[in-house]
């Protein structure tokens, strides 16, 4: 940056014009996460409340107006309803009285003495009033209790009716009263029947007989036969003492029950006349009771509607008005969740804003990276804090001048940093290029300078603007990474060549060993040349291994990919059989196998598989070496993940529990050994996508396992190689 400060300086010096140079600018505060606007989010909130809230008061104000307005009109129906039946009833019982009146009044006449038959033999009574279409028939009953005249042509059986309640209520008492009795079945009219009855007296005053109408209990509310009755409301006229003389409903109409033990007939003192809610005495279900004696007679009628069917539409209206009520809410809910989560967003875009500045700032001073500005207009140059700690030079000297920066470049560090300032003011491109600077305290720094332009309004160019980066940690770690680099080809190679003079060893001894012994053969006269031959080829089979050795080994310091392919164990440990043997003449152990049917074929470089079982079956020799009974298994089984479990298994002294670690490189129990056969047999199943670990087994010795894959399918084994003669 300070070079780009002097490329701007120059080009303003050759007009005659020196950069102001300004102080550093006010070293910025650490950034604060701002305070959230918590103010506003409790306003959306309370105002979201306040809608719910206004919402749901209306709701309830709404159902409790149409259920009080529900309620009234259901009590004005009921009343209206109960006053027109008690019109009818005291109509319908007038009538009754007047006819009976009429009769009991004829009776005390001659003519009406005249009209009375004889009992068993009663005379039939003719006329508008007795035979009035209300009735079911008229009858005057002599003081004996017998039936003596009747507006029946055919009244049946006659009988005395003495002990009948219509006739016994008269016997004591002369009120004047009609008398209404309880309903009864009667075997004449084949239903029930209601006696309507008035006293007879004589001339003198004395018993003379009763006057008794019979009608249907219907009769009396009759009125609602062709009215609107809902399936719910009933009509009843009902006795003092608790029998229904008539109920009428939608589907039919009844009498003579008892609803003494009711809570109508218990509310019916209390309130005569008036309107409750009670229990209804049949289906015992809430309803609106209007009820009113009736006048002169020990009855009173009611009308009752049940109270679920009046509500059943102000209910409706609640639902709608409780879900409308609940939609309000919750579109309240979402808006101030929306607005809360916008609030939010925004107090999160401020925080991570003051966080990115913050970081930023962090960044620079971890990353010894300044910025700085060049105003060509003014020719004042700003540098940041960091740019000043950079070059070591104190804030309130202000930028160095011209001739102080010629000073700390090295040679041809000024000429770059001016083409690069010339190159941005001419293409308005970015440009950078690196600087090595000996500022006064004598130490070389490798600064990276980047700039682009600053333009006004118009477009035009009217400054530069960049960073500085210190560089020098970055050199020296490239001149580190050359070093490493060279380091691991070093190590490289002498990896490889160690692992060459190991797995060399083993086939070049064998060819070694069939090529003497087929020098022996062939100079032995008594011997067939042709078995020295065999022996020739033997030794030639083994120097190709050799040769593939040297190449897979040279592929795996490449990293060259293996050539996989399903391949037999018991082929692979034949071949191993026949190697043994010529690798190391001394020391001959019988090698047992146990392969199960299911994990008998691995995938994997047939090569490198068999030298893996070379190296664990030569320690497995080696490590019985010297025992009466030695004894070295390979075992096969299946693993986990489609995976083929082989262990080499030995009744040696077994893995020391303080030694080496059996896979390290150089670690080795055996005298003259290099120590990488288990090493590189580690190198070899991992390749392949297997592990290999060590144990002792539970009855003693050594076990070494590890893990190839299996093939997918019943695959034949690959005859990747051809199996070394022997």
């Amino acid at each position: 940056m300070a070079l780009l400060h002097i490329a701007a300086g120059a080009s303003l010096w050759d007009g005659g014009r020196m950069p102001l140079p300004t102080s550093q600018a006010p070293a910025q505060p650490a950034a604060r996460k701002p305070r959230g606007p918590r103010g506003a989010t409790v306003l959306i909130v309370c105002a979201a409340l306040v809608i719910a809230a206004a919402a749901w008061i209306a709701a309830a104000v709404q159902i409790r107006f149409e259920h009080g307005v529900a309620e009234r009109d259901a009590i004005a129906q009921t009343e209206n309803r109960a006053m027109m039946l008690q019109q009818y009833v005291i109509r319908t019982l007038d009538t009754a009285a007047i006819a009976t009146r009429h009769v009991a009044e004829l009776q005390l006449t001659e003519a009406g003495r005249r009209l009375r038959g004889a009992p068993g033999r009663p005379a039939l009574i003719r006329g508008p009033i007795p035979e009035n279409h209300g009735f079911l028939g008229l009858s005057i009953v002599d003081a004996r209790g017998d039936m003596v005249a009747s507006t029946l042509a055919d009244p049946g059986p006659t009988r005395n009716v003495r002990d009948h309640p219509a006739f016994r209520a008269h016997l004591a008492r002369n009120d004047g009263r009609l008398f209404v009795s309880r309903p009864a079945f009667s075997r004449v009219f084949r239903r029930n029947v209601m006696w309507l009855s008035r006293r007879i007296d004589d001339a003198r005053g004395r018993f003379a007989g009763v006057v008794a109408i019979n009608i249907d209990p219907a009769q009396l509310t009759a009125i609602y036969e062709e009215s609107a009755v809902q399936k719910s409301e009933v009509a009843w006229v009902v006795g003092l003492d608790g029998i229904v003389r008539a109920r009428r409903t939608s589907a039919d109409t009844t009498s003579g029950e008892d609803i003494g033990g009711s809570q109508m007939m218990a509310l019916q003192p209390r309130a005569p006349r008036g309107s409750y809610v009670a229990e209804g005495p049949y289906d015992h279900q809430s309803r609106y009771v209007s009820q009113r004696r009736v006048p002169g007679y020990p009855l009173f009628v009611a009308y009752t509607v049940r109270r679920s069917e009046i509500l059943a539409p102000v209910a409706a209206h609640a639902r709608l008005f409780w879900l409308g009520a609940f939609l309000v809410t919750l579109v309240a809910a979402v808006l101030a969740a929306s607005l809360v989560g916008a609030l939010r967003r925004r107090e999160r875009h401020a925080a991570e804003l003051a966080a990115a500045k913050q970081r930023l700032e962090e960044a620079q001073r971890i990353g010894r990276i300044g910025d700085w500005q060049v105003d060509d207009a003014t020719g004042v140059t700003r540098w940041s804090p960091q740019l000043f700690e950079m070059y070591g030079r104190d804030p309130a000297l202000g930028p160095p001048g011209v001739a102080e920066f010629h000073g700390w470049l090295e040679p041809g560090a000024l000429e770059r940093h001016r083409a690069m300032a010339a190159r941005v003011r001419a293409t308005g491109e970015a440009e950078s290029c690196e600087l090595e600077i000996l500022p006064p305290d004598g130490r070389v720094r490798h600064h990276l300078l980047s700039a682009v332009p600053t333009r006004d309004e118009q477009g035009r160019i009217v400054g530069l603007h960049g960073t500085t980066q210190d560089i020098g940690e970055s050199k020296r770690i490239e001149a580190l990474q050359a070093e490493v680099a060279h380091l691991s080809r070093v190590d490289a190679m002498n990896a490889m060549a160690s692992t060459l003079a190991h797995e060399l060893n083993q086939p070049l001894a064998a060819a070694s060993s069939y090529l003497a012994a087929g020098r022996r053969m062939i100079l032995d006269p008594a011997r067939e040349r042709a078995e020295g031959a065999d022996l020739v080829e033997r030794a030639g089979g083994q120097v190709i291994l050799a040769g593939e050795i040297i190449r897979r080994v040279r592929a795996m310091v490449a990293r060259e990919p293996t050539r996989l392919a399903p391949v037999a164990l018991d082929a692979i440990l034949d071949d191993v059989r026949a190697l043994l043997p010529a690798i190391d003449p001394a020391r001959r152990v019988e090698i047992d196998c146990d392969f199960d049917p299911a994990a008998s074929i691995v995938v994997g470089d047939r090569i490198q598989i068999q030298q893996v079982l070379m190296n664990l079956l030569r320690n497995a020799v080696q490590a019985v070496a010297g025992i009466p009974r030695p004894a070295v298994l390979v075992r096969s089984a299946p693993g986990d993940d489609g995976q083929v479990r082989i262990s080499v298994e030995d009744n040696g002294p077994g893995f020391p529990p303080d030694g080496d670690p059996p896979f390290s490189a150089f670690a080795s129990a055996t005298p003259g050994g290099l120590g990488l056969g288990l090493s590189i047999s580690r190198t070899i199943v991992e390749s392949h996508g297997g592990r290999i670990w060590a144990g002792n087994n539970e009855a003693g010795g050594g076990r070494v396992s590890f893990t190839l894959p299996a093939p997918p399918a019943a695959a034949p084994p690959s005859a990747q190689a051809p199996r070394p003669a022997g």
